[in-house]
């Protein structure tokens, strides 16, 4: 089997498992606990959170554990717009952003919020220029992805910094699910951020909410006041700590990893563009990261062309994990004004740290041998 469903979620590194197993095993006690095994997971704890934050580039004592970037997404729009609201009600996302965060922000304007979207051009970025006319004295959050899960376009983080500057009361949260150590930020120009463990080959179900002032989010969930009371429930340490373990190690060897990703996706684009239909929604430049590659073929369904691959032993996907099971067109896609037989044929090819040159090679001369059949049902005008 090759493995090219890695914006989905990465197979976590067998280092990052042992440590889950070890930690399990020997250091089972609460953190919480004033107890001597108690004291050893909080070490632990701390640990972790150094060197996350370190690696994130931020203060430690902002650093907040959750179970996944969803629950870190919900803490920090609800936990903001809850804090903002007797200073406004004006809310700002694009169609661009993960159901976590689009959903979310559609639950607030049920509640009263008005919501804008800011348009999205044809190269997949945000609209500034549209971005600056929905600022009004009444915006209080405002939320734009970091990196696009399903074509990987890298939107204009920092100039949307520079623009909120003009507008001091609002929450700037980032969604950094798919950004993480693939584009440079600088988390302290953000308000709040969010990453997975499972997206860099960390365990599922925990994730983290980088938060600049614990002031600008009042709580939505109540418990035993875990995580400086913004995250309470028991501490999943084992987790934590495994998922410390995996951003280190992909830290480490990032910089040889995206060289890598920038060459394969070149030899992808280079092999698949001379095809007659096909269409490549995730172009080689500076707005693009490299191991996210979105194509197209109109007139074949995304299904059709996944099952095709699937029969060979290639594993990619067709959106986004989260939506790719629902029967409308895909938002981010849409968003960028892209045909709707364009939006309906398209698949996502996305590669991890673990991800080989032979992956890449078997993955073209597979869809070129399935493209032949296709290209067939196309001219058939079946």
């Amino acid at each position: 089997m090759i493995y090219l469903d890695n914006a989905a979620t990465t197979k976590p590194f067998p280092e990052v498992l042992q440590t889950y197993l070890e930690v399990n095993e020997k250091y089972y006690g609460n953190t919480a606990s004033i107890n001597n095994f108690g004291k050893i997971g909080a070490k632990l704890l701390s640990a972790s959170r150094e060197q996350i934050s370190s690696i994130m580039g931020v203060e430690s004592s902002k650093i907040y554990f959750t179970s996944g970037a969803t629950e870190s997404n919900n803490i920090a729009i609800l936990g903001a717009a809850e804090h903002k609201k007797d200073f406004g009600k004006h809310i700002i996302t694009s169609k661009l952003e993960h159901p976590s965060v689009l959903e979310t922000f559609r639950s607030l304007e049920e509640k009263g919020f008005k919501l804008d979207y800011v348009n999205v051009l044809p190269n997949g970025l945000v609209d500034l220029e549209h971005f600056k006319k929905l600022l009004t004295k009444d915006t209080v959050l405002v939320s734009i992805m970091q990196v696009n899960n399903v074509f990987g376009a890298i939107q204009p983080i920092n100039e949307i910094v520079s623009i909120l500057k003009g507008f001091p009361k609002v929450h700037f949260h980032v969604d950094g699910v798919q950004g993480i150590l693939k584009n440079e930020m600088n988390l302290n120009d953000v308000d709040s951020y969010s990453i997975s463990a499972h997206k860099f080959h960390g365990p599922k179900g925990i994730g983290v909410l980088y938060v600049k002032s614990r002031r600008s989010i009042k709580n939505i969930n109540y418990g035993g006041g875990q995580e400086d009371n913004l995250r309470s429930g028991t501490v999943n340490l084992p987790s934590i700590v495994a998922m410390a373990k995996a951003l280190r190690l992909c830290n480490e060897q990032n910089l040889a990893k995206r060289e890598e990703h920038y060459k394969w996706k070149k030899y992808i684009i280079d092999n698949l563009s001379k095809l007659e239909y096909v269409e490549i929604n995730s172009p080689l430049d500076n707005n693009y990261i490299n191991s996210i590659i979105n194509i197209s073929l109109p007139k074949i369904k995304g299904e059709a062309i996944i099952n095709a691959l699937n029969e060979s032993g290639i594993m990619v996907s067709t959106t986004s994990a989260c939506s790719s099971k629902k029967f409308h067109l895909n938002e981010a896609l849409n968003a960028r004004g892209l045909s709707e037989d364009n939006i309906k044929g398209s698949i996502r090819v996305s590669m991890s740290f673990l991800t080989e040159e032979n992956d890449i090679h078997r993955f073209v001369e597979i869809f070129k041998e399935k493209y032949i059949q296709f290209k067939e049902v196309i001219e058939s005008g079946i």
